[in-house]
């Protein structure tokens, strides 16, 4: 087989096999907002969202689509007015550095749920960009409430709800945390919870939609798009001389 048309044979196994990928990673942290802290000081949060994919150009999704759920939230906390924990200060660790990722039957059975829609006009090529999500009800894109209501083996007061806005805002707060008829107890406190939103921290978010990739094909899913095409740019006749990215713990 001529060179270049093996390369072609190369780069459309290669598209196929990454087109086919079913394994996606939503990933968010405080590097892509501007922060503004209205209530405590929590302006440090890192969030990974497996999800099962794959994902096309005019998809809903919610938690369905999750596998496991991962994040860190860490901040210090009012004592003027004082917050229901008393706490000075958390580190909610999420990942494997802390109590460990959500399954996805943990994460629905707490009554935590991710919710957005993708525009039917996206280009999913490069992945997704927070520009390509349909706005809902009240101009909202995109929400994680990582809410814990009636967790069996403790209570907490500070896992998040992350909403972002069409008009370039979001919030960052904890969630409506809830011991409920279960009577767990948080093991910093000893009692009970129950914690409406903004409680014990509030953060007024700003971004560029633009700006922010919000969902990337996990590690080797798109790799193999780009060695494909790469090889069959290298083997192209050229057509003149130029050439064609909790202290204590909740």
């Amino acid at each position: 087989m001529r060179p270049f048309l093996l390369a072609v044979a190369v780069a459309i196994a290669h598209v196929t096999v990454a087109t086919q990928a079913t394994a996606f990673q939503l990933l968010l942290s405080n590097t892509d907002f501007g922060a503004a802290p209205v209530f405590s000081n929590v302006q440090n949060f890192s969030f990974q969202i497996d999800l099962a994919g794959p994902l096309v150009a005019g998809g809903v999704y919610d938690n369905t689509s999750i596998t496991q759920v991962q994040y860190l939230v860490r901040g210090n906390l009012s004592s003027n007015p004082s917050t229901p924990s008393g706490f000075p200060a958390f580190r909610l660790d999420r990942f494997p550095s802390g109590e460990g990722p959500i399954s996805a039957a943990d994460w629905i059975s707490q009554g935590s749920s991710i919710a957005f829609e993708i525009a039917a006009s996206a280009n999913l090529s490069n992945g997704l960009q927070l520009s390509e999500l349909v706005p809902g009800a009240g101009g909202l894109l995109f929400e994680l409430d990582a809410r814990e209501f009636e967790r069996l083996d403790r209570a907490r007061y500070h896992p998040p709800l992350l909403q972002l806005f069409e008009n370039s805002t979001g919030v960052l707060q904890n969630s409506n945390n809830s011991s409920g008829s279960t009577g767990t107890t948080n093991p910093g406190t000893g009692l009970t919870v129950d914690v409406d939103f903004g409680d014990e921290y509030i953060t007024n978010l700003s971004f560029d939609p633009n700006a922010i990739t919000l969902v990337v094909p996990e590690p080797g899913t798109d790799a193999l798009l780009g060695v494909g095409l790469l090889g069959l740019a290298g083997t192209r006749p050229r057509r003149g001389a130029a050439g064609a990215r909790e202290a204590r713990r909740a």
